[in-house]
């Protein structure tokens, strides 16, 4: 899968940047050519639409990114959809978690953190925009075209400024929600990492970096909760998965396979008969 983080931090022709360490300002228009494209990222991400729009789909919904709406992505993988005909100029940013558990002990004390929310499972968070927000990210795009780039600091000091600016609008505290997780040191369950992602081919490596734990651990505590090992898990779970693509859709058995997690067919036929004593054809004929 594509790591959208690598992917544009090594192309800055494509994807002009800004950055300070991890922390990344991206402004680029999309050179998506194929309907659809899995990635994945390994950093939480602020997608904002200049112009045009993409569909956004991950454990089993879908996400419309316009001009009128901007997510907080969470650490995930997922599917972007090329809408018809349709461009898509961006402003994205790359934040870390360190990032952000560091600014919610500097800053908590000037937000509210009254009547928050229970935290959501959903990886994309909807955030509400207002004309400050607005005016911020556009305020933004001198920065990549200047001719002597602006400093770290000043860099930094903007990241802490679009999280003052969405986190002071008292319509996204599911945000503020998810930050304060954060800084409480609560990395997220390994069951939802895994029920989240199992249907996209991650290596147990990109798994263990969306769970925020070293590989080592992300195996000692997948095999404490599930007592057994990652890869016996993930195949059982993507076979039961396009078990059901084949009883309840028209999907054909290559989709099947790769909206399954399945690298190719050939593999997903052969394990899918030793499991359950047919073919995939043949199991959706009968």
């Amino acid at each position: 899968m594509i790591n959208l983080y690598n992917e544009q931090i090594t192309h800055p022709d494509t994807f002009k940047q800004l950055s300070v360490r991890d922390l990344l300002f991206v402004h680029y228009k999309c050179p998506q050519a194929e309907k659809l494209i899995k990635l994945y990222n390994h950093y939480n991400l602020i997608a904002f639409s200049l112009d045009g729009e993409r569909i956004i789909h991950q454990g089993g919904k879908s996400w419309k990114l316009t001009s009128k709406t901007s997510y907080f992505q969470r650490k995930t993988a997922y599917v972007q959809e090329l809408p018809e005909s349709q461009g898509w100029e961006v402003l994205g940013f790359h934040i870390p978690d360190e990032f952000l558990i560091q600014f919610a002990h500097e800053f908590m004390d000037y937000l509210s953190i009254r009547e928050l929310p229970e935290l959501t499972t959903e990886m994309f968070i909807k955030l509400d925009l207002n004309e400050v927000t607005r005016t911020y990210f556009y305020s933004m795009l001198p920065y990549f075209t200047q001719k002597v780039p602006p400093s770290e600091k000043l860099l930094e000091l903007k990241f802490k400024e679009l999280l003052l600016t969405i986190l002071s609008n008292p319509s996204n505290k599911q945000l503020l929600a998810y930050i304060l997780h954060l800084s409480d040191d609560i990395k997220p369950p390994i069951w939802q990492v895994m029920e989240k992602n199992y249907t996209y081919h991650l290596t147990l490596q990109e798994f263990a970096r969306i769970s925020s734990r070293s590989l080592t651990v992300f195996k000692k505590e997948f095999a404490d909760y599930y007592h057994t090992t990652p890869g016996k898990w993930l195949t059982n779970k993507r076979l039961k998965h396009a078990k059901m693509l084949l009883k309840t859709t028209n999907q054909s058995i290559t989709e099947i396979a790769l909206n399954s997690g399945f690298e190719n067919v050939s593999h997903f036929s052969r394990i899918f008969k030793e499991k359950f004593g047919l073919s995939p054809l043949q199991y959706r004929k009968n």
